[in-house]
Formats: C-alpha cells, structure tokens, sequence
C-alpha cells in the first residue's frame, strides 16, 4: 500500500478513534456540570431557607420623603412666634439652638413676626398651604372652628399638661377641646406719673371716672400734658373698648350672644369719647397711635396716665430707668364692680404638621421651669404654669400684685370663632366714635347688626 495511502488511512483511523473518545468525554463533562449545577442550586437553597429562618428581615427603606435619621434627613418644623420686644428674638433664637444641640435629627425653623402684621401674614401662611407647625397668637377659635388645628392632646405630653393653671389651659378648650396652648398672661393697670401727679398737686390715682376725668384735666391745666393716653388702632385698639365697657358693668356677650350695643356699652363709650372730644385730656389723635407708641411717650414724661399691661416695668426700667411711676387697679364707673382686663396669649399646632413628635419635644423644651420662667421674665409678663407663678411672686412683690388680680380677670370672647372678625370691627366703630364720625350710639348699633349677621 503506498506510503501516501497507509498514511490517510492510519490518519482517518486515528481521527475516528480520537473522535469516539471526544465524544465520550464531553458527554462525560456535560453530565459531571448538571449534576454539579443541581448541586450547587440545592445547596443555594438550604442556605437561603436557613437564613430566612434564623436572621430577621429587612425593613423597607423609607421613601424619599419620610425624613430618616439614619440617612442623616432631620424633621423640619416651623415655628412662627409674635415679637413681644426687642428680646422676644434673640431668646427664642437661643432657645432653638439649644434645642438642636440636643435634638440632632430636628431642625427648627423660627420667624418672629411684629404683632402688626402677625394675623396678615398667618392668614397669607393657611390661603397658600403654608401653615407653619407651631403658631404663638392671641387668639385660636378660628383655626379650630375650620378644623385647621391639632387637639393638644395629641402633641403633648401627660408631664406638660399638667404644669398649667387649671383656668389658663381651660381657656384654650373650645367644646371641651384644647386647642390653644397657654404661652403668657398679662393683667393691667393703671399707670401714672408721679412726678406729673406732684405737680399737679394730685395726692393719688383715681379710682372712679368721674375722678379719671377730673385728674387728666387737672395734669392738663397744671403741667400741659396729655393728661390721659388713648391707644386705638388694630394693634389692640379692642382692649380699651373692654376697659369702659366692663367698667360700666357691660360685656361683648351675654348668654352665649353679641351685646355690643347694650346700654352700658353705649354709656362707656361715651365716656371715652368725651374724654377725646369735649374734654380734650387724652392724646390728640388716638387713632394714630398703638400701645407700644404709647408707652414710649408715657416713659418720656409725655402723658400723665394710661392703662396697659404688666410688662411695661420691665420695659420702664430699660428705657426710662428715672421714671417716677405708680400702678393703680382700672377706674370703674361709681357703684360697679371692681374687674382687670386678662389677656392670654397661646401656641397651636396645625394639623398640616409632619412631624407631631417632633413639635411635641420642642414644647417640653421650652416650657422647661427655669427656661420658661427666664422668657417670662424677659418679656415682663405672667407666667401660665404654676411653678414659674409661684417662684415669681416670691421674688417680685409687684408680679405677686398682679397674679393676685387673675380672679377678677375678665377674657375676650376667645372661644367664639367670630371674634377674630368682631375684635377688628369694633376697633372700627370706636374710632368712629373716637373722631365724630358717628356717635357711640350709631356706631355700636351697626356693629352689633354685623355681629348678628
């Protein structure tokens, strides 16, 4: 057989040969890989299996908008508080600081808005979905009224509740509901200048209106000053409307209804626009001024009397630490009951709040004792908890003074929602009345028109 011949030959012999081999070992391979796949898939299995079973599982990951203080996102809450005065600011800011330092995963966001345009900016604040979290304001009825606000129960704790005077936190409850938070209290009086009065020869403060008026004309006619000050603007222009009707024995509402042209009413507006008008004792131009513009001209010597609130000390002793000053209960009208205007200002949390728990912390914060009573003092106000109450008229005989008032305290209707548009109007008939544009009379009958409708 030719060499090339036994060569193919022994080529394609051993080709096949190899070829039948190949074959046998790959079907060897493929069979060793499945069984080896199968085994590795049970054995994934048992693993699988004794893990679910002996380790918890994973909880789901918040979304982006649950805040998470593992991925470092901190609660964010609003708190919009009133400017009481220039320290009202750099307190609270202190505060808030102190607050983070302890609370990490919470941010506070403050804004201190002037009594001024407070309510303007809050009803903005609601009209576009931007409802701050916490509110400081002197009124809450409304909010509640539209179901806007959180029952108080649901934010704070047992231990805060139980801080405040009974009638304080009461004052906050509308249909057995608190929603108002109690902040501060303040109780009035009458101021009055000493030195004024001296030379005047007037030997002390009136306590009648007949001897109100007597007096401011008397400082009027002796020393040439504004014997009495009238405040009546927004600002808080319904407190003096209060002090003469009240003092008369008149009221905003009687029998759960508006009386705001009963006859007292009328008589002690009267009387107040005398002063203005035909006696020409107050300020010229009550309408143009506000409390706090006041008090500043009543501690430049400027105006021998006025009635306001407790804190003014505290300014006085800031601004004008030589004044010579007294304080007096409010003159009534001869044979009325004796009575003290009580203003309580309060917090509310809107229901809009992401983060109730996180509002719920800032408030035992802040109502701490010794830092509750440190802004008490600061403001000059009185304290809503009876611990600051207690430790504060043990220090202060004039703050003792006051918080003995509290019983005979009269409060603005603060539980009827329509207060909030009846306090603006009735500082509009009193300034009415105030310039001669309508008589008491007049103005109060179509306020109470309003109040009925």
């Amino acid at each position: 057989m030719p060499v090339a011949v036994v060569r193919e030959t022994a080529s394609k012999s051993v080709f096949q040969t190899n070829s039948n081999e190949g074959e046998l070992r790959l079907k060897k391979m493929k069979r060793f890989r499945w069984m080896g796949f199968v085994s590795l898939f049970m054995l994934m299995s048992t693993l699988l299996m004794a893990c679910s079973s002996s380790e918890p599982k994973e909880e789901a990951k918040p979304t982006s908008s649950t805040p998470s203080s593992s991925s470092g996102e901190k609660k964010e809450i609003t708190f919009v508080a009133a400017q009481y005065s220039n320290e009202t600011g750099p307190f609270l800011q202190k505060v808030v600081e102190d607050f983070e330092k302890e609370n990490s995963d919470i941010k506070v966001n403050l804004q201190i808005v002037g009594w001024d345009v407070l309510e303007q900016k809050v009803n903005t604040m609601v009209s576009t979905n931007q409802t701050p979290d916490i509110l400081n304001l002197n009124h809450y009825a409304a909010y509640a009224g539209d179901d806007l606000l959180l029952p108080l129960d649901e934010v704070i704790s047992p231990e805060l509740k139980a801080k405040f005077y009974e009638s304080f936190y009461q004052a906050g409850e509308l249909d057995g509901t608190a929603y108002g938070l109690p902040l501060l209290a303040s109780i009035r009086g009458l101021y009055y200048n000493k030195e004024l009065f001296e030379q005047a020869g007037i030997s002390e403060p009136p306590k009648t209106w007949e001897e109100l008026r007597e007096t401011a004309k008397t400082i009027k006619e002796k020393t040439g000053v504004d014997g009495f000050g009238v405040p009546m603007t927004t600002f808080e222009g319904q407190a003096y409307f209060s002090y003469f009707i009240w003092g008369n024995g008149g009221d905003w509402k009687r029998d759960g209804k508006w009386v705001l042209n009963s006859p007292e009413n009328v008589e002690g507006l009267q009387f107040l626009a005398d002063l203005v008008q035909k006696d020409k004792v107050t300020n010229p131009q009550p309408t143009a001024i506000n409390r706090d513009e006041l008090q500043k001209v009543f501690g430049a010597g400027k105006v021998g009397m006025m009635i306001t609130a407790n804190f003014l000390p505290t300014i006085l002793k800031k601004d004008a630490p030589n004044l010579q000053y007294g304080v007096a209960p409010i003159p009534i009208n001869e044979g009325k009951e004796p009575f003290n205007l009580g203003v309580e200002d309060f917090l509310m949390v809107f229901k809009s709040t992401k983060h109730p728990d996180a509002v719920g912390k800032f408030l035992d914060f802040l109502y701490d004792d010794q830092r509750y009573e440190e802004f008490m003092k600061t403001e000059g106000m009185l304290p809503a908890t009876k611990a600051a109450g207690e430790s504060m008229s043990n220090q202060d005989p004039l703050t003792a003074q006051f918080i003995s008032q509290l019983p005979i305290a009269k409060f603005y209707p603060l539980t009827d929602p329509k207060f909030t548009e009846m306090r603006l109007e009735t500082i509009k008939a009193v300034q009415e009345a105030l310039l001669g544009q309508k008589t008491p009379q007049e103005a109060l009958d179509q306020l109470q028109q309003k109040a009925e409708q």
